[in-house]
């Protein structure tokens, strides 16, 4: 894990960290978007340098991109598992027990996970979505 360093919060890293911790996950479009709601003005750039500031001091995580392509960033700095949905790319923290992860392991020859697992399917709203318009 980075070590945290003290810096100066000026008003929108503070509101920038606020928007994550509220969406948990989010691209630097999506933070810019919000803060937009009370700074106008501000630039992306602005938005981006914050965000990389902010996860090179530790304050925040990665997380998977999005199916764009876009970078993730998470409330969360540890590192942890994660589930995608495939139909709408919504972004959920999981926790795989380590039975499930020896399985896996045992499976791949031995193999052993050195970092967050990433499962890919179809979440709830998106199987309601199919099963109220007929889908499978």
């Amino acid at each position: 894990m980075k070590q945290a360093t003290s810096r100066r919060i000026t008003k929108y890293t503070g509101d920038v960290l606020s928007i994550i911790c509220q969406l948990q996950h989010a691209t630097n479009a999506e933070i810019a978007g919000r803060l937009r709601e009370s700074y106008p003005d501000i630039s992306d750039t602005t938005v981006h340098r914050i965000t990389q500031r902010l996860y090179n001091d530790g304050a925040i995580g990665l997380a998977p991109s999005s199916s764009q392509g876009c970078l993730r960033y998470d409330f969360s700095p540890e590192s942890h598992d994660h589930f995608i949905c495939s139909e709408c790319d919504s972004l959920q923290d999981i926790k795989v027990p380590d039975s499930v992860r020896c399985q896996i392991e045992r499976q791949l020859d031995g193999c052993c996970f050195d970092g967050p697992l990433v499962i890919t399917g179809v979440c709830q709203q998106c199987k309601n979505r199919r099963r109220n318009y007929g889908i499978n």
